[in-house]
């Protein structure tokens, strides 16, 4: 299979290049860049996945008014819309998301798209938290606690850019301390995480293990009958 070929290559490239690429507070330049991966991510994640009619509408629904107040916000910022842009993607990340893990699941078969797949959605539900905690941030900016940052006097990106790090430390149980969760909110979302990441792997990953060790089997015992 040629690169970038597989009906997930387009979106595990484009979530890596949006994590690497967040903007932080590194100005215009990396704001665009960030800005133009988020767009390539809604639509990978949208149209490339092999998702059902429905799953494609439903995420439409939910996707192109995402993008469409990002962009808004950029030019007009107001925390409404900044609040209603990250519902949105919330949402577009929850309905995708779960079209990739179910197709993941059922699929017979353990190929390199299968576990491109199992990739993105480990990704998809980094994203997804790191959203869930802007949220919180938005509604209440003393929700997490930060060691070498001060909310009160960054940009919105830059605060979603951290807690994109948080999310991401969450997930894999790293938990380095220079970003907590303070209140009740924020932190059962980050317990919620970090089950979230433990039962992904186990579940998930001890599924695929079984499927190829079947399949893997079942092959063995037709070659030699063959023989």
């Amino acid at each position: 299979m040629k690169p970038f070929t597989g009906y997930f290559s387009q979106l595990l490239t484009s979530l890596i290049l949006l994590f690497i690429f967040r903007p932080y507070g590194r100005g215009a330049l990396y704001m665009a860049i960030w800005e133009v991966f988020l767009v390539i991510l809604f639509l990978t994640a949208m149209l490339n996945c092999h998702h059902s009619k429905k799953i494609i509408i439903f995420a439409a629904c939910f996707g192109i008014p995402a993008l469409l107040l990002e962009w808004v916000h950029l030019i007009y910022p107001h925390p409404n819309i900044a609040l209603a842009f990250v519902l949105c993607t919330i949402i577009f990340i929850f309905i995708t998301t779960s079209s990739i893990i179910k197709q993941v699941v059922i699929n017979a078969r353990v190929r390199m798209e299968t576990l491109r797949g199992v990739v993105c959605a480990y990704f998809m539900v980094a994203f997804g938290f790191a959203f869930f905690y802007y949220l919180v941030g938005l509604i209440d900016i003393n929700s997490f606690s930060f060691s070498n940052f001060d909310p009160l006097h960054s940009t919105h990106s830059h605060l979603l850019s951290e807690l994109m790090y948080f999310s991401f430390v969450t997930l894999l149980c790293i938990g380095y301390g220079d970003v907590i969760a303070v209140h009740d909110v924020a932190q059962t979302l980050a317990i919620l995480e970090g089950v979230v990441g433990q039962f992904y792997i186990a579940i998930l990953v001890s599924r695929l293990v079984a499927v190829y060790s079947f399949f893997e089997h079942k092959l063995h015992l037709v070659s030699k009958d063959k023989s």
